[in-house]
């Protein structure tokens, strides 16, 4: 886009002859760092308008390069960049980049064989030969008070090792919102953190010593309850899973939020919960969710996998137990792991109880259309049962021609659709699978089909070839072409096919099948035909 030089003036006015307001536009989508700073240094005009992308978000994290460069030195050395930044910034504030930041993210802070507790307030804080973590700890409260347009902090990995930050933030001019991703139990609570509007947990309930019992859910529950303004909540429970010997125990387990009868005070305003291995335990803890959670408020319900389990009934408790409640949800995720267990009542009953649902995703549960077609309001649906073995002349469920008519009369506003397709051994796609998704959802842009991969679940079989033909690109090229002709003209963006699963979890060892399982999964996106009527296929490699 050219513009008018009559209205540039001084240096940038050398610089491809475009103005200022045009120059911010092209920065917004340069994500490049390096980049970034090459253009701040091209000239005068440019500087504060490649500053103010640059340092809109600033990561502080440790230096992988130089840990590598140099292995001899302690791991926590590799932050000695990240100080340096923000004792400079600090010291002697640069306006133009500290006006920049608007948000921070601190990553990976907290080392997994440093279990040294935070110094309490007035104490001095311990500090090991080299390890510069504590001197950067105490510069970050000092730093982000001299950023006047901060509005948001994420810490990644830092428990329990900021809460002189916290309270930092607290006295910021902006009251910046604090997001808590990895928390892990060891946070202690001294009062109200109003700030906190996100709050991720990873927690093991099982990790028993003699010397002390394991009070990771209490303190959770303490921290969550603290959080007075917050928005996003996910809990996740791990451990206690595999093995040939149970943990042993040496005091009373508490695996569950606890309350007192006359305990009223009330959840957080939240307006999205997650949930992956925690079950609300439903005679003495479930009257208070469903009495002090505000439900009216909650948007989004994430749950499971079990990081415990290969495929329990986690999901279905949850979800019996929020019936009739969750009644204003626009977004709903379940996940289990593969089982041969595919149906869910609960789930079925749960999503026939109201009526509001935008988003939906189901991983390996099978619902019928049926329990769909009440929420017209949807845009985007994944219905993804995982391949297991199945008894001899069985297939995985999948929509028919009925079923995704009855969907597309249901739900007209869908424009992104995941859903799984049946496949034969030959090389060449049934009619009945591609006509009826051809000339349906007139709405989408994104459409995901997923194909069996084709695999014998044994522990002993080595399988060296899959069942059904391996997808690849001539295969997908096989059905995009009469797919497109059929569709015609019309909004979709991108076809997806893939095959494989994420989402099976073994007891200790891995059968023979899983590396086959790998190498014969795939994902290829396939674009609409060009002019000269051909399609567009690439296969998308393994991040």
């Amino acid at each position: 886009m050219a513009a008018d030089n009559t209205h540039v003036t001084g240096n940038i006015a050398h610089v491809a002859g475009l103005s200022h307001d045009v120059w911010y536009l092209v920065f917004q989508h340069v994500n490049d760092r390096n980049e970034l700073f090459s253009l701040s240094q091209v000239c005068k005009g440019l500087y504060p308008l490649a500053t103010r992308s640059l340092y809109k978000l600033v990561v502080l994290g440790p230096n992988l390069y130089n840990y590598w460069e140099e292995p001899t030195k302690p791991e926590s050395r590799t932050w000695v960049h990240a100080l340096n930044m923000v004792r400079r910034l600090a010291a002697t504030p640069n306006p133009d980049q500290t006006r920049a930041v608007r948000e921070i993210e601190v990553k990976h802070f907290q080392n997994y064989y440093d279990d040294e507790p935070e110094a309490e307030e007035g104490e001095e804080q311990p500090e090991a030969v080299g390890d510069v973590r504590p001197m950067f700890k105490q510069a970050l409260p000092g730093f982000v008070m001299v950023l006047p347009n901060l509005r948001k902090v994420r810490l990644s990995g830092s428990t329990p090792k900021f809460n002189a930050l916290i309270r930092a933030l607290h006295e910021h001019p902006n009251k910046p919102e604090i997001e808590l991703l990895d928390e892990d139990g060891l946070r202690r609570v001294s009062g109200p953190l109003p700030g906190i509007v996100t709050l991720r947990a990873n927690v093991n309930p099982f990790r028993d010593t003699v010397e002390k019992p394991n009070t990771v859910i209490p303190d959770i529950q303490k921290l969550l309850f603290a959080c007075t303004n917050l928005k996003f909540f996910a809990l996740s429970m791990s451990g206690n899973y595999g093995g040939c010997m149970g943990p042993r125990i040496h005091h009373r387990q508490t695996y569950n939020f606890e309350f007192t009868s006359d305990d009223d005070t009330p959840f957080p305003p939240l307006e999205s919960l997650s949930i992956e291995g925690y079950e609300i335990e439903p005679d003495n803890e479930w009257p208070h969710w469903r009495d002090r959670l505000d439900w009216a408020r909650l948007e989004t319900l994430s749950l499971g996998p079990d990081p415990r389990s290969r495929g329990g009934t986690m999901c279905a408790g949850i979800l019996g137990l929020a019936k009739g409640h969750a009644t204003a949800l626009r977004s709903l995720t379940v996940k289990e792991w593969a089982s041969e267990r595919e149906k869910c009542l609960p789930l079925e009953d749960f999503l026939m109880s109201f009526d509001t649902l935008e988003e939906l995703t189901i991983k390996q549960p099978s619902v019928p259309v049926s329990a769909l077609i009440s929420h017209s309001k949807l845009k985007r649906l994944c219905l993804h049962c995982i391949e297991v073995r199945r008894p001899e002349g069985t297939h995985r469920p999948t929509l028919d021609a009925a079923d995704l008519n009855l969907l597309d009369a249901s739900c007209p506003d869908l424009e992104t659709l995941e859903i799984d397709i049946a496949r034969g051994a030959s090389k060449e796609w049934p009619e009945s699978v591609i006509k009826p998704l051809a000339t349906s959802f007139r709405n989408l842009r994104r459409l995901t089909l997923h194909c069996e991969v084709g695999i014998e679940f044994d522990y002993k079989v080595h399988q060296e070839e899959p069942f059904l033909p391996l997808l690849d690109e001539t295969l997908a090229e096989a059905f995009a072409k009469p797919f497109f002709v059929l569709r015609g003209a019309s909004k979709l963006e991108k076809l997806t096919l893939m095959t494989g699963e994420d989402l099976r979890r073994f007891p200790q060892w891995p059968p023979a099948y899983k590396e086959k399982e790998r190498s014969w999964s795939a994902v290829l996106d396939i674009w609409p035909p060009r002019e000269d009527g051909q399609v567009a296929v690439k296969e998308r490699l393994e991040e």
